[in-house]
């Protein structure tokens, strides 16, 4: 199949969109159907799926593609080496996500908004390659200038989280404001910029590691002198990043709280329990070691052996005769007595448990974890009452949102999701025969939920004044030949008189 070449920095999805430019094709499940062999595949902006079978369709290199056309760069070297590599193998899938695997959807820093450009690289790329394309250092949360001209990069009309599906948009001349002057970037965002290019160019973005990472960070907190002994001094910190990013943007970005220093900037500099986005490190390295390349900075947390813990249980005071046989005793009578270390130690045993944590910790530990107790008891719980009391909420919600015609469909999971304590329900249903029976029973099935959207849509050309046609109200309901219900099929052949 033909491929457009990709140009430098260029984003896959926008070599996609231009390929459907390339050859003409208006239907965008067509191209996918061509690229991948699946018209189902999402339109994804930073993290592809399905590279493998877009590279068996193109002759495409799927490493090279990962690496220099996708945002990929800007999570890997952040994660653990494992998760880097199943991010690495799930982009080239068919069947699995990378927003889970990369933490984007969880992170304190989102994606931009709206796929972004640079007016002055529009023009350039329009006069030397006679089209434009989407580039992958514009499309950085926080990175708001190009790196190139200095100037303010631009909103364009296209979602980075796409509107539609299926839908690839190419990048166009065509957003350019009819006032053409550009807007010069400050010092700071061109700096951000420059760094965050120069993560995207690295050739191999492999992770150094949760504990290398921390003892990056507790170097560069010494080199600007915010250590006391082993304490991390962040409000030194804080103070020469709010010299360099002002508080507007740092909110604009949700990194600034009403806790100040925040809280995200205290964890990077304590021990490295999860991995923090590119523009959190971007801003440390700018603050701290502003002008250093991003590649140094990757290579020396590379060469940082990571800490051995110093609560790790090698190192045990040592004990007298007969003492550990007693404390072990004594624990052990207090885990009976009370049902779990926590409730021990509230009970008087916090002596013994902080001699054992000294002397014969591994033990300890063993011991704990083989006398816990399952939390919470349900016994008690009169299932039938609480039956009956849940299926008259359920009955109440069925009537109130039977006549909305703009709910999405009921469906079991639907019900459940309005009721409290819905994981509960879920999981004990076997013991509310009621409830059990009401969402068998009024449940909405696929075919139901299909003809009450061609029933609103319907309502709606009523009101309007209009008439559609059958293959116009299947577009509107978003309905396919390959997924329409039996039921929805026998609906519309009987009121087809009224819509052909």
């Amino acid at each position: 199949m033909y491929f457009p070449r990709l140009y430098p920095d260029e984003l896959l999805y926008s070599g996609i969109a231009r390929c459907r430019v390339h050859l003409g094709i208006s239907n965008h499940k067509t191209l996918l159907h061509m690229a991948f062999g699946d018209s189902k595949v999402a339109a994804i902006t930073d993290l592809p799926t399905h590279l493998a079978a877009l590279a068996n369709n193109t002759g495409l290199d799927t490493a090279n593609v990962i690496m220099h056309h996708t945002l990929f760069p800007l999570y890997a070297p952040f994660i653990p080496a494992k998760r880097r590599n199943d991010l690495f193998q799930a982009m080239l899938a068919s069947d699995r996500s990378t927003i889970g695997l990369a933490w984007s959807s969880a992170a304190l820093v989102k994606w931009p908004d709206w796929l972004r450009y640079c007016p002055v690289c529009f023009e350039e790329m329009a006069a030397r390659f006679g089209e434009t394309y989407w580039r992958r250092s514009w499309q950085i949360k926080g990175v708001d200038a190009c790196p190139e001209h200095g100037c303010q990069l631009l909103n364009s009309p296209i979602p980075f989280r796409r509107a539609q599906r299926h839908e690839f948009h190419p990048a166009s001349p065509l957003f350019l404001p009819c006032d053409s002057r550009t807007s010069p970037a400050s010092e700071e965002a061109i700096r951000l910029a420059k760094t965050a290019t120069q993560l995207l160019a690295l050739e191999e973005a492999q992770s150094p590691g949760y504990g290398r990472w921390t003892n990056l960070y507790r170097y560069l907190a010494t080199e600007c002198g915010a250590r006391r002994g082993r304490q991390v001094r962040a409000e030194v910190i804080w103070e020469k990043i709010l010299e360099s990013h002002c508080r507007n943007w740092l909110t604009t970005n949700g990194l600034l709280s009403h806790e100040e220093p925040p809280p995200w900037l205290l964890a990077m500099f304590r021990k490295h329990r999860k991995g923090f986005s590119a523009l959190q490190h971007l801003i440390v390295w700018t603050s701290l070691r502003p002008g250093q390349h991003a590649g140094e900075l990757i290579g020396e947390a590379k060469t940082r052996q990571a800490d051995v813990s110093p609560d790790q249980f090698a190192r045990q005071l040592p004990a007298r005769a007969g003492q550990t046989q007693m404390y072990r005793t004594l624990w052990l009578q207090a885990l009976d007595n009370h049902g779990g270390a926590k409730a021990a130690r509230q009970n008087g045993g916090d002596a013994c448990y902080a001699w054992l944590y000294r002397h014969d910790r591994h033990w300890l530990m063993a011991a704990n974890q083989a006398r816990q107790r399952r939390q919470g008891n349900n016994s008690h719980i009169d299932w039938r009452a609480r039956d009956r009391k849940l299926v008259r909420l359920l009955i109440r919600l069925g009537k109130d949102s039977e006549d909305d015609l703009t709910l999405p469909r009921r469906s079991r999971n639907w019900f459940l999701q309005q009721l409290p304590h819905r994981a509960s329900i879920e999981h004990h249903l076997d013991q509310m025969p009621l409830c059990r029976t009401f969402l068998n029973r009024y449940a909405e099935s696929v075919g139901e939920f299909q003809i009450r959207r061609l029933t609103a849509a319907m309502q709606e050309d009523i009101r309007v004044g209009i008439s559609s046609r059958r293959w116009e109200l299947e577009k509107r309901c978003g309905l396919e030949k390959s997924s329409m219900a039996p039921l929805t099929t026998a609906f519309i052949r009987l009121i087809g008189r009224w819509i052909e």
